[in-house]
């Protein structure tokens, strides 16, 4: 009878700590989805910011298109609005793949492989932001100056001062952007390597 008993309690026990282990699984891949969020939503939260920010010089330029009098303003006008539509639909296509990440329901390996390809959109929208925001920089100095002080900046030889004191600090201020980026995207990956220990 004593014998019995051990093993009904051993049975007991076994299924407890069964239980407590999975529970205790379950709130680890809950905790590393939340860190994994919480990591790319830093990356997320400017990239909206500049979403919108786009979207309103978009809608700026749509309504007061009629005022881009010359055949060079038009092109101006018209490449800048096409940029501003490209430049967040491509950040946010990359960020939403790397948050479309389901830790809970997929294994490691879906989980790195589904990271992978929004880390790989993520770069790829970055580096053509770094180029496609160098050509906006150059086309939208015309539009801009048309379109709020009425002046045509091509026939100003100030202008390309401008165009020269402004590309260092696009470029740094892009370069800067980049690496902080790829730091938070390589600290996500991080956290989800961390599931396979």
């Amino acid at each position: 009878m004593e014998l019995e008993e051990m093993e009904h309690l051993w049975a007991e026990m076994s299924v407890r700590m069964e239980t407590q282990k999975k529970i205790s699984d379950s709130l680890i891949i809950k905790m590393t989805q939340l860190n994994y969020r919480n990591k790319i939503n830093k990356i997320w939260i400017p990239e909206a910011a500049g979403y919108l920010v786009c979207f309103a010089e978009l809608v700026f330029i749509v309504l007061n298109f009629q005022k881009l009098t010359t055949w060079y303003l038009v092109a101006c006008g018209f490449i800048s609005a096409l940029i501003l539509l490209i430049l967040p639909v491509l950040s946010i296509r990359a960020i939403r793949t790397m948050l479309s990440v389901n830790i809970a329901a997929n294994n490691y390996k879906q989980s790195l492989i589904a990271y992978s390809k929004g880390k790989t959109q993520l770069l790829f929208a970055q580096k053509s932001s770094f180029f496609l925001g160098a050509v906006l920089l150059l086309v939208i100095f015309p539009v801009m100056g048309m379109l709020i002080g009425g002046k045509d900046v091509f026939k100003s030889i100030r202008v390309w001062y401008w165009y020269i004191i402004v590309y260092p600090f696009f470029y740094a201020f892009a370069g800067w952007v980049f690496k902080r980026y790829m730091k938070m995207a390589t600290d996500a990956e991080h956290i989800l390597k961390e599931l396979e220990l």
